[in-house]
């Protein structure tokens, strides 16, 4: 019989029926010839069935979660291997600590390097060695900070896990850090408060701990942890040997056990429980304020607790030490006895630790640790003589002797480039004796508006560079819009506009219309924008919300006038404008050239400054500038140039009068000035004094002595042309017929910069007329105004004089008028024909008996006048002023009638603009 021959009948004599079939209904049996069996079918148990679901959906539900935890599992290990690990593995011979760092400059003389200073940071921080530490000292910490310190493998899970607990439960994600991981965190200042950051950290501890012993990790500990600020504010404490000194007077291992354990309460807040804080907040459990003296005691005294608790301390040791009365001395000097670091040194320093951060990715933290005792050597351009000189005119007040009206001394700062070299060699962050460190430094951090000596760089440079522009275009000075009911810009130091102007003379006046026109119409906001950051490195604000104001630079006004957002500061400019001597290149000034650290005895290179030169325009185009920047000589700088030398420069006013720049250069050195107020005053100096531009003369001038002058960069190939004063043009044979002179100049200029074939349009045979020269337009009171009457059929040809008047079109902004306005052709037509000669002149017949004789023209002499001895043939003539007159003969009165007619022959002509040449000299 099969296995399965009963299987119908387990069926049959059970509660459940057969397959074949559905409950509720009848079933024959085979040997009961048909007889019917009635069954009662039981219902299942519904708790039990109930469970049943209840279980497979968590067996379910557990299957995937542990599939996708396998699956999360693989994904966090591939992470942590990939992206965790390769940079968890850190090193304490990362972060060396120990020895001083040193600066060193070269000698001129010798070429060789000298000890310039020893850096000790204003973060003050003593080393101690594990066997000088107190056995208290190393109880305290681990007794408050990480109790399992000495047992677990870098990390406390214990700790950790009630920190991942807190996490996902919405609460803290710090939390849980061990001595190792906090000794991480301060040595790396990674302390983002983040989920990647705990994992990094737990990694990193682990490594670590394997591969450092645990007398290590809090011999360097409590060597580096932050402890609070320096009496007075002055700086602060890092590690506990210069705190020891600074709040008690002592060594480290002359501490007691009160002493240990008020130092370690310092690090779980040190702007709350430093003795020297000044910060103040309601005391545990009452009413009363406490200060941070009062905070350091309580919490001294919960670190005695915990040591006692945890058996490190007896309980007459707890007794004693919290009974122990704190005696805090004022600082002792701990920052190498006060020495106050110079700008330079100062402007080093923040070069190398911006230099290190970006080699090495090392943060603030551990670049600041590395300047005080890495053991760091410092090679920087520093030249003592250049700075002697800055030093010694930006410390005599007398330089810059002037108070604002709520009795702000005048500030100033200063940079100064070596052309060839690229080396800043002298630095002045203010003006006036040097009393501290880290003061604000104007020359290198601080930010202030530019002024117009933005222009060369947003307006000018870029149009010649895009080949808009030559220095002898002409551009429009005349209102660029209305703006708030008036015509604006409006001119600096002058209510009106003068026309039609040559770019040279427009950027010697610094007129502002025009620069506004380049960068409106010409370069675009975008454009010059793009052209001031990319080319010449100065940061400027692309746009952001201050308040309910949208700030941008990215506008005419920003870039045309110098109303940055952000300002800008003395260094970035010298580095801008040390382009224009260098031929178009751009090169970062630099502080020093090479940074080593010494280990084991040997110097190991860790920088190496290597100038790397870009040229941001072409050499044609800083040959432009240059030539155009001598020009402020004879226009805005005043006669402040250096003598015998080749310079040029801009001034730069912000509104308001708060700011004034200068940034000049010669082939030799550039150097940029700013004067202002630390709050913002309106200047008032004497005869409207630029003191930025007296102070860099002052300072240039010395640094030149005994320097032979020497040309600017000159890359050759130019042509000499002549255009018009007007259009800009080449001339045409009308431009020298102007009424106001010839139109007509020459300039020097590179090949494809000009117009070739082409021919003024302003000056042409449609616009050019005959005057007469007796019939001059007069003003009302009387004085000619250089026009003249057009001449009439009568007017005698001696008297007649073809001119050719500016014939262009100018859109009126409101009311506004130019100089020029008066000039253009569509104006002069209103004037009419001439006035004096208005009938054919009458000819006196010839008297027969008065025969004219050819050899006496002048007919007998008259008794009644001299005769000139020198010429006795002559007789004096009445119209020379050095001949006597005839006084029976003056000259007749004026008709008023005709006032015309005592007009002078020829017009008054205005003279020259000064005009650029090959041969000129700043």
């Amino acid at each position: 019989m099969s296995e399965y021959s009963d299987h119908n009948s387990i069926y049959e004599n059970s509660d459940y029926p057969s397959r074949r079939q559905a409950p509720g209904r009848e079933r024959q049996s085979a040997g009961s010839g048909g007889s019917k069996k009635h069954r009662r079918w039981k219902r299942r148990n519904p708790v039990l069935h109930v469970l049943g679901i209840l279980f497979k959906v968590l067996g379910t539900l557990l299957l995937i979660g542990l599939c996708t935890g396998a699956i999360m599992a693989c994904f966090a290990a591939v992470y942590i291997n990939e992206v965790i690990v390769p940079i968890a593995d850190l090193s304490m011979d990362d972060f060396p600590l120990g020895e001083n760092s040193i600066m060193y400059y070269k000698d001129k003389a010798t070429g060789e390097y000298r000890e310039m200073t020893t850096l000790l940071n204003m973060t003050s921080q003593i080393w101690v060695d594990y066997e000088d530490m107190p056995e208290y000292l190393k109880q305290a910490a681990v007794a408050i900070e990480d109790k399992r310190f000495w047992t677990h493998p870098g990390v406390d899970w214990r700790g950790t896990g009630k920190a991942v607990l807190s996490m996902f439960t919405g609460g803290d994600v710090s939390g849980g850090s061990t001595i190792t991981q906090q000794l991480l965190k301060n040595m790396t200042n990674y302390d983002e408060v983040t989920v990647k950051r705990k994992i990094i950290e737990i990694v990193r501890a682990l490594r670590f701990t394997q591969n450092n012993s645990k007398d290590a990790t809090l011999e360097r500990y409590l060597n580096i942890i932050p402890l609070g600020n320096k009496y007075g504010g002055g700086g602060s404490y890092e590690g506990v040997g210069a705190a020891a000194l600074g709040y008690f007077g002592k060594p480290v291992s002359e501490l007691t056990l009160a002493e240990c354990a008020s130092l370690i309460s310092i690090t779980n807040n040190p702007s709350k429980y430093g003795p020297y804080s000044f910060a103040k907040s309601q005391g545990k459990n009452t009413e009363e304020i406490w200060d941070a003296r009062r905070w350091n005691k309580y919490r001294q005294e919960v670190v005695l607790q915990c040591m006692l608790e945890q058996e490190m301390i007896s309980q007459e040791e707890h007794d004693a030490a919290v009974a122990q009365e704190l005696v805090f001395v004022k600082d002792q000097s701990t920052d190498g006895g006060g020495e106050i670091y110079t700008w330079y040194e100062e402007t080093v320093r923040s070069d190398v630790k911006e230099a290190l951060s970006e080699a090495y990715g090392w943060s603030e933290k551990q670049t600041n640790q590395a300047l005080a005792r890495g053991g760091l050597r410092i090679y920087t351009c520093f030249d003592p003589d250049a700075q002697a000189i800055v030093d010694e005119i930006y410390t005599n007040r007398d330089n810059l002797n002037y108070t604002s009206k709520d009795g702000q001394l005048m500030q100033s700062a200063i940079a100064v480039i070596d052309n060839e070299s690229h080396n800043l060699v002298a630095i002045a962050g203010q003006f006036g004796e040097k009393t501290k460190n880290l003061l604000g430094n104007y020359a290198n951090d601080g930010h202030r508006p530019s002024g117009s000596s933005i222009k060369p760089l947003s307006a000018y440079s870029p149009a010649i560079e895009f080949g808009k522009i030559t220095p002898y275009s002409v551009v429009d000075d005349y209102p660029y819009q209305m703006m708030g009911g008036r015509a604006w810009p409006v001119n600096s130091g002058t209510a009106h506009y003068r026309g039609r102007t040559v770019i040279y003379d427009a950027l010697r006046r610094s007129v502002n219309t025009i620069a506004v026109r380049l960068v409106g119409d010409m370069v675009t906001p975008e454009e010059s924008f793009k052209f001031v950051q990319d080319r010449y490195h100065i940061d400027l604000e692309p746009g952001r919300m201050v308040g309910n104001e949208w700030k941008t630079d990215i506008g005419i006004a920003s870039l045309a006038l110098g109303g940055l957002t952000n300002g800008t500061n003395v260094r970035d400019m010298a580095e801008a404008y040390s382009v224009f001597p260098n031929g178009g290149y751009y090169n970062s000034s630099l502080t020093f050239t090479r940074v080593t650290q010494m280990v084991d005895g040997k110097e190991i290179p860790l920088l190496e400054i290597v100038p790397e030169e870009e040229q941001v325009i072409k050499e044609t185009t800083a040959w432009y500038m240059n030539e155009m920047l001598q020009g402020v000589w004879n226009g805005t700088g005043g006669r402040n140039n250096i003598k015998g030398q080749h310079s040029a420069g801009k001034t730069g006013t912000t509104s308001d009068d708060f700011d004034r720049w200068f940034a000049g250069y010669t082939p030799y050195y550039t150097a940029v000035v700013w004067t202002g107020y630390e709050r913002n005053q309106k200047m008032i100096t004497r005869n409207y004094e630029n003191p930025a531009l007296t102070l860099w003369n002052k300072v240039m001038t010395r640094l030149h002595e005994g320097l032979p002058d020497k040309n600017f960069p000159d890359p050759g190939g130019r042509r000499t042309i002549t255009y018009c004063l007007d259009s800009g043009m080449p001339a045409g044979p009308y431009c020298a017929l102007d009424p106001r002179g010839s139109r007509v100049a020459s300039g020097s200029i590179f090949p494809g910069d000009y117009p070739e074939g082409q021919a003024c349009t302003f000056h042409q045979a449609e616009s050019a007329v005959t005057v007469c020269l007796d019939c001059p337009v007069l003003k009302e009171d009387g004085t000619p105004t250089g026009l003249y009457h057009q001449a009439g059929e009568f007017c005698p040809e001696d008297r007649r004089q073809e001119i050719c008047y500016p014939n262009f079109v100018r859109e009126l902004v409101g009311s506004a008028t130019a100089d020029d306005e008066m000039w253009r052709f569509e104006n002069v037509s209103v004037y009419g024909p001439c006035t004096v000669h208005t009938t054919e002149p009458i000819v006196d017949p010839v008297d027969p008996n008065n025969p004219f004789d050819p050899n006496n023209p002048w007919g007998p002499s008259d008794p009644n006048q001299p005769v000139d001895p020198s010429n006795p043939n002559q007789p004096a003539d009445p119209n020379d002023p050095n001949q006597p007159t005839d006084p029976s003969n003056p000259d007749p009165p004026v008709d008023p009638n005709n006032p015309g007619s005592v007009l002078p022959d020829v017009p008054v002509l205005p003279p020259d603009p000064l005009l650029p040449s090959d041969d000129m000299v700043g």
